[in-house]
């Protein structure tokens, strides 16, 4: 009786000590799943948090980039919106228009053109102006603009006040596509489109007579 007692004792213990080990690995498992899953959460939520971090932040880090020296090596004083930007085109509303008389040759005649800067800001401008001749009431004149490519054409940036000129050159020497009484127009204004420009400004023109259909030779704008 004692042995069967012991072994019953025994028995007892054993299945008490696998239900303890079986309860710890039971434990352990649902712990172990726990934190996966805490941690799966845990990686989706940080990880798009740091995205938005990342894009929220970048705009302070542009804003510091000034003062690695980059942008004030190239003369600016700080940090500005307008900093390594080139000035505007000069629009139309920009500049006033005038034209001086040139030196007349042998049935040659010149003139220039001349482009102020009337605005308070700098701006910038390229290249042949367009030109139209008109009668005194603005009715058109045969017109065409041949650009002289003999002079390249280069950036101009006008400051406040500036000027660009563009030396226009043409003929009072009758030819073909000129009246057959030999009359040419002479035109009482001069429309001008500055370069990248579709609307006008008018100068009066008072350099005579236009003969060759109209054709006026155009040096690109330089700076006067």
């Amino acid at each position: 009786m004692a042995r069967i007692h012991a072994r019953s004792t025994l028995a007892a213990l054993a299945a008490l000590a696998v239900g303890a080990a079986l309860a710890a690995t039971g434990c352990t498992a649902g712990a172990a799943s726990s934190s996966d899953r805490a941690a799966s959460a845990g990686e989706a939520g940080p990880s798009s948090h740091a995205s938005r971090d990342d894009s929220a932040g970048s705009a302070p880090v542009q804003q510091k980039a000034p003062e690695s020296g980059k942008e004030k090596g190239d003369g600016q004083d700080g940090p500005s919106d307008n900093a390594g930007q080139r000035p505007p085109w000069c629009t139309t509303g920009a500049l006033s228009v005038s034209l001086r008389p040139g030196q007349p040759a042998a049935g040659n005649r010149y003139g220039t053109l001349v482009l102020t800067n009337s605005s308070g800001t700098s701006c910038r401008t390229q290249g042949w102006p367009g030109l139209q001749l008109t009668r005194g009431d603005g009715e058109a004149i045969p017109t065409k603009v041949v650009r002289d490519h003999s002079d390249p054409s280069r950036p101009l940036t006008l400051a406040a006040g500036a000027q660009a000129s563009a030396r226009l050159h043409w003929t009072v020497v009758p030819g073909e596509g000129d009246p057959a009484d030999g009359k040419c127009p002479e035109p009482a204004k001069l429309r001008v489109i500055p370069p990248d420009q579709r609307t006008s400004k008018t100068a009066s023109w008072k350099l005579g007579t236009v003969c060759g259909a109209g054709e006026i030779d155009v040096l690109p704008l330089r700076t006067s």
